[in-house]
């Protein structure tokens, strides 16, 4: 039951992060232009990645080190639970 909470908190946090995260991405708008800085609100690192089809591979490594942590917090609960029942009785 511990482990539900502690999964349904980092969900949370996860998805706040990525709320935040959108939210800054957007260019801000203001009054103000600098005449010597071109404006340029596109990210040639995504987009090179995205053309090369590379991008895949990231995503598919960040959910493979998202997965191994929630099944060492998965399994890291089961012992500890274990060892509890072990200690009461």
């Amino acid at each position: 039951m511990k482990l539900f909470r502690i999964l349904a908190i980092c969900s949370f946090m996860l998805c706040t992060l990525a709320g935040i995260q959108h939210a800054q991405a957007q260019p801000a708008q203001t009054q103000v232009e600098y005449s010597s800085a071109p404006a340029t609100t596109e990210v040639e690192m995504a987009d090179t990645l995205r053309q090369d089809g590379k991008i895949y591979v990231v995503v598919i490594v960040l959910l493979t080190i998202l997965a191994g942590l929630i099944i060492y917090l998965i399994m890291l609960d089961r012992k500890v639970s274990k060892l509890e029942k072990q200690f009461k009785e």
